[in-house]
């Protein structure tokens, strides 16, 4: 029935404006969620809406009580019934101030269920019809939306036991249910519903759309933008309205005045911050790759900060990551998978991986190549060698430390230390000139130093050449904290990362090797070639150990290395890595690979450096890690629409099963 028939037949509407009428219809869709939460049974509307419902539908609409009700009667099963709709500014606006004594706002976020989804509790139902649960707790909350800015919003959870009972059995199997997880009682743990909601609760009162979240991973991924970056862009440009008019008055002169930026009164922040960003961030990719893996998220909810209830996962997904864990690790294209005949008129196949490092890292313990984690990110050393603290800092002296400094009574320790805080003093003042025309990684200035207050984060080591009447020798101290020495990959010729790992003392081609075979663990996922700048020393480091994991892959030097960086004296590398050696590469007078390929990565990887130094080491694999799979995804439909047609090679081609005994 449309809703001139409907105002035909109801008198009571019949002297009333339509506009109104359809203004009625508009707002009470808008409160339709706040008022299926509020009945038993959503299979028909209510027969009165509620009073807190009808006093807030009375002041958006500027109708008396009795002619919202009127409206509600002759029009309840249409609103019931109608699609959602998209709310106007002024909509919204009106919504939240005549709801807000009343609890009642524009997009008001509820469990995603109304009975227990548990099997075998006694809440359970087939249909969502009946509301089992109870008890429902509401809060204030800001929820950042990509185009609707930033809105003050209410957030509901319910439970599926009712503080007045006083038995087990009567109360179900004591879970509450939040937005986007419900949390059992006894065990304190989030489960996650599964899939990717709309809307994410990023902290207890900050939710953000994950429309906003992919966005912000897009900027981070394609335009190194730091969270920081990307909490200023919001709140100048997404967090309010009309953005491109209030903050350019000048150039709308004539339309300015229309438009506003609304100074909302909220118990919550209305400004995101770099916090928010960046945990939204880390949870919208766990989210998307359980979903991705078709399983779901558990998390801690008794967690202090949201920084620890995430770190658990991130580290699970890490381990995930390692070795053949890229998604596109079986990828393949025409510029890294080439096929041809042979002499003997036979297919022969042939691909490439290419291997390199690039110099960014995190903090580390400053023990040579220890790899445990620091006890906390301003500590020097990790759990194990925490009693290093107390020792001399210069490399080898075991003698304790003297109040105040880093270095035993040894003057000639102590001199080393003094050249240290010397030259870090002349370098913080470097830095703050530098500042002045250099491109920071928050691009406005802030109360905080841009390295915070550990001048001796960077710190390298310190050394002191003296001349003892036993000879020379050189002194080597450490008294900032160490980090990491290269990232390392493995990729392919068109661009695309199979691996990545962390090198925390140096790129020695034995970690070279381990982390080769480990990208390539079978004989038939190793490449024809295996190009690396020190692929002589790997190849001899190889021969020396007796390893033929690679002994079906040819290793040549890259094109640029080979020229500059190998002589033409080592006969072993004019051998077996020359690339000239291998007419397969060559094109004519051309390289039919890139061999350049990490090179050119690198640069990208590089970009992320001021982001990471001085990120957690968990967060820090997560992060590069899923920026890679993000950049691997970018990559393919860049060379789908370049026409050099990506495919998959089947896992079983690359790993075959076991034949069975």
């Amino acid at each position: 029935m449309n809703l001139g028939d409907i105002l035909a037949k109801t008198p009571s509407l019949a002297s009333l404006d339509v506009d109104l009428v359809t203004r009625f219809i508009r707002f009470a869709i808008l409160v339709r969620p706040t008022l299926q939460a509020s009945v038993k049974d959503t299979s028909c509307p209510p027969d009165a809406l509620p009073r807190r419902v009808l006093l807030t539908l009375s002041r958006a609409l500027k109708a008396s009580i009795p002619t919202v009700e009127d409206c509600w009667q002759a029009l309840k099963r249409n609103v019931w019934t109608s699609s959602n709709i998209v709310a106007s500014v002024e909509e919204i606006h009106l919504l939240n101030e005549c709801g807000r004594p009343f609890e009642i706002g524009y997009r008001h976020l509820y469990p995603p269920t109304r009975t227990c989804r548990k099997a075998g509790c006694r809440n359970q139902r087939d249909s969502d019809e009946v509301k089992t649960l109870s008890e429902p707790v509401t809060h204030k909350a800001t929820l950042f939306t990509l185009r609707e800015g930033a809105l003050p919003v209410y957030s509901t959870y319910s439970s599926t036991y009712a503080l007045r009972m006083l038995t087990a059995d009567a109360a179900g199997c004591h879970r509450r249910y939040y937005h986007n997880y419900s949390v059992h009682k006894q065990s304190s743990s989030r489960e996650y519903y599964g899939g990717v909601p709309e809307v994410i609760q990023v902290s207890q009162h900050f939710f953000m759309e994950s429309s906003l979240l992919e966005l912000f991973a897009v900027g981070k991924n394609l335009g190194w933008l730091s969270s920081l970056n990307c909490s200023k862009i919001y709140n100048e440009c997404l967090g309010f309205l009309h953005s491109h008019i209030v903050n350019q008055k000048k150039a709308y002169l004539e339309t300015f005045h229309h438009y506003k930026r609304l100074d909302i009164r909220w118990q919550t922040s209305m400004d995101i911050r770099d916090e928010h960003v960046l945990n939204g961030f880390f949870l919208y990719s766990l989210l998307l790759d359980k979903a991705e893996r078709g399983t779901r998220l558990w998390l801690v909810h008794d967690e202090s900060s949201q920084r620890d209830r995430l770190k658990a996962a991130l580290a699970e997904r890490n381990k995930l990551m390692e070795g053949i864990g890229q998604e596109n690790y079986t990828h393949a294209c025409d510029l890294c998978f080439i096929v041809e005949e042979n002499e003997a008129g036979e297919l022969m196949k042939f691909q490439a991986a290419i291997c390199d490092g690039v110099t960014i890292g995190h903090p580390c313990c400053a023990i040579h190549d220890c790899k445990d984690p620091l006890i906390t990110h301003r500590h020097r050393f990790c759990a194990e060698h925490y009693g290093q603290n107390v020792l001399c800092s210069v490399t080898d002296c075991a003698s304790p430390c003297e109040d105040g400094h880093r270095t035993c009574a040894d003057p000639e320790h102590r001199q080393l230390e003094d050249k240290y805080h010397k030259r870090a003093k002349a370098i913080f003042r470097l830095r703050e000139q530098a500042a002045k025309v250099a491109l920071p990684l928050d691009s406005a200035p802030t109360s905080q130093p841009a390295n915070g207050s550990d001048n001796e984060a960077s710190a390298e080591a310190e050394t002191c050449e003296g001349k003892p009447e036993v000879g020379n020798r050189k002194l080597k101290a450490y008294f900032g904290r160490r980090r990491t020495h290269n990232e390392q990959i493995i990729m392919r010729p068109c661009g695309v990362i199979l691996s990545r790992a962390t090198f925390f003392g140096s790129e020695a081609v034995s970690a070279v090797n381990e982390f080769a075979k480990a990208t390539f663990p079978s004989p038939e996922s190793t490449p024809e070639f295996f190009v690396f700048d020190n692929n002589c020393k790997l190849d001899a480091h190889q021969k020396h150990i007796g390893d033929r994991h690679f002994e079906n892959t040819a290793k040549p030097v890259d094109v640029f290395h080979f020229d500059c960086k190998h002589k033409e004296t080592d006969l072993h590398c004019q051998r077996y890595c020359n690339p000239a050696s291998f007419p397969e590469l060559m094109d004519g007078d051309k390289w039919r690979i890139n061999t350049s390929a990490c090179e050119q990565t690198n640069g990208w990887l590089g970009g992320f450096q001021s982001i990471l130094r001085d990120m957690e080491c968990t967060r820090y694999n997560f992060y590069l890690d899923e920026m890679i799979k993000r950049r691997n995804r970018y990559m393919i439909r860049q060379l789908e629409k370049s026409g050099h047609c990506p495919w998959t090679i089947p896992v079983d081609a690359m790993f075959p099963s076991e034949p069975s005994l």
